[in-house]
């Protein structure tokens, strides 16, 4: 009898916990949104002189995050984060200019098949300039690349990166070396 009684009062106690759960997310969903309206509550107003500014900056680090996401993406040959970080029309035009272009399906072959390997990478010297949906970003890349199993060197280019906003995630357009 006492068995019967633990399994009923586990049963039920884990009844209890999935059923919290599922109502906890709804809770957090709440609990969530009243915090955000409060922070806009008591947020200090911003004047229109500092709000271009403020979107200035937070541009910066978008193009930032989104940099940083495409070089650990080539350094890492993640190709599934390349394939969503470019856009489908995603062109790299190298230094000797449209002889050296690698477009996003070249990009992704060369990456998924070890022929360009890396095993660093860093971005420097990044201006950014743009509004709304789109942007570019000038910028030192730095990469110790391999190439079709060479030995790896470090390479620095200054590039001319073109992001484009799109379903709300920033997205490589094109990257030009100067």
């Amino acid at each position: 009898m006492q068995g019967r009684f633990a399994v009923a009062l586990a049963w039920g106690g884990l009844t209890a916990v999935v059923a919290g759960c599922s109502s906890g997310r709804d809770a957090a969903a709440r609990d969530s949104a009243r915090a955000d309206s409060a922070a806009v509550a008591a947020a200090p107003s911003v004047d229109s002189a500092a709000a271009p500014a403020s979107s200035a900056a937070t541009l910066t680090e978008d193009i930032r995050a989104a940099e940083n996401a495409w070089r650990i993406g080539v350094t890492g040959g993640d190709t599934v984060e390349l394939g969503r970080i470019t856009a489908p029309d995603f062109t790299m035009v190298g230094s000797t200019g449209p002889a050296s272009t690698v477009t996003r399906a070249n990009l992704m072959k060369q990456i998924s098949q070890g022929e360009v390997q890396a095993d660093s990478s860093s971005v420097s010297d990044l201006t950014v300039n743009g509004s709304g949906d789109s942007a570019t970003a000038d910028l030192t890349f730095f990469w110790r690349v391999s190439r079709m199993g060479k030995a790896p060197k470090g390479e620095t280019m200054k590039v001319t990166d073109t992001w484009v906003k799109r379903d709300g995630r920033w997205q490589l357009a094109s990257r030009k070396a100067k």
